[in-house]
């Protein structure tokens, strides 16, 4: 066999290798919105579609599934985090690669990715110790609330929004900069309206990214948020999100028992919301590439 031959059979086995690859993750994916799909699917026939989504009662044990409070949590304490953790994490981003000499940016990175590799659970754990005793002072009851689990949210994703921010300051070409100061922009024009005009597209998907991490953070959220299956009605009063019931529930509703398809109905929830913001990223993604 010529070495040609050795290496078309090798380019082939590496073929079929890949080809089976993308299969089974294709397969996979398939099976796993099939999984939950088919569960949710069970449970709306049973329960009702409006019942489950806009239902203000949940208790299992009396056969009340109703998931909005759980939807108003997630959505109240990812709009908290978000709206705490951006300016934050933009202001980081500017002083980094705009204020501070460009010879301190390697250190500046490699300590917000440090803070970002942080379990979630030293967050909560900080959360129980800092944030949870601040909300009580303030006149929230225990402390246990979903302005706690916002807080403590946007600090979880101040150094991932940070990170991609310095990432999308970086793309800047510094004679933009240079050029705008030489006719005569002040720093902050020159900011406002060459440096922050130019990466609306990346900050955007960022910011996209940072809701997706919110949403779906589980184990920090439940250690501050209190864990009541209520409508919010205030943000200094406990509740729960779509994670954190998920959580609280697996042992109450294991496979096979009655109302456990429910969580697969908060888990498809998840799903379809996280599927959403990957698609909106790709769309700012792609207007920014056209």
């Amino acid at each position: 066999m010529t070495v040609h031959q050795k290496n078309l059979r090798t380019e082939r086995v590496q073929h079929g290798l890949f080809l089976t690859a993308a299969a089974l993750l294709i397969a996979l994916g398939f099976a796993f919105w099939g999984t939950l799909g088919w569960g949710a699917l069970q449970f709306f026939l049973r329960h009702g579609l409006n019942r489950t989504i806009l239902g203000l009662q949940y208790h299992p044990i009396k056969g009340q599934f109703g998931l909005l409070p759980f939807i108003a949590g997630s959505l109240a304490v990812t709009l908290i985090a978000v709206i705490l953790a951006y300016p934050l994490a933009l202001s980081v981003a500017i002083t980094a690669t705009m204020v501070l000499p460009r010879r301190w940016l390697p250190k500046i990175r490699q300590a917000v990715g440090s803070l970002a590799a942080i379990p979630s659970v030293i967050f909560g754990w900080w959360g129980l110790a800092m944030v949870v005793p601040l909300v009580r002072n303030l006149g929230g009851g225990s402390g246990f609330s979903l302005a706690a689990a916002g807080m403590v949210l946007a600090v979880m994703i101040i150094p991932t929004l940070s990170l991609l921010a310095i990432h999308a300051a970086m793309r800047v070409p510094e004679r933009w900069v240079e050029g705008s100061l030489a006719l005569g922009a002040t720093p902050d024009q020159t900011l406002g309206r060459v440096v922050l005009q130019s990466i609306r597209a990346p900050l955007a998907e960022a910011g996209i990214v940072a809701v997706g991490r919110a949403l779906g953070e589980t184990m920090a959220v439940q250690m501050v948020i209190g864990g009541q299956p209520f409508f919010p009605h205030s943000l200094l009063a406990p509740g729960a999100t779509l994670t954190s019931e998920i959580l609280n529930d697996i042992g109450l509703l294991p496979p096979g028992a009655f109302g456990h398809r429910v969580l697969d109905v908060m888990a498809l929830l998840l799903l379809v919301a996280m599927y959403g913001l990957v698609l909106l990223v790709e769309r700012i993604g792609g207007r920014e590439v056209g």
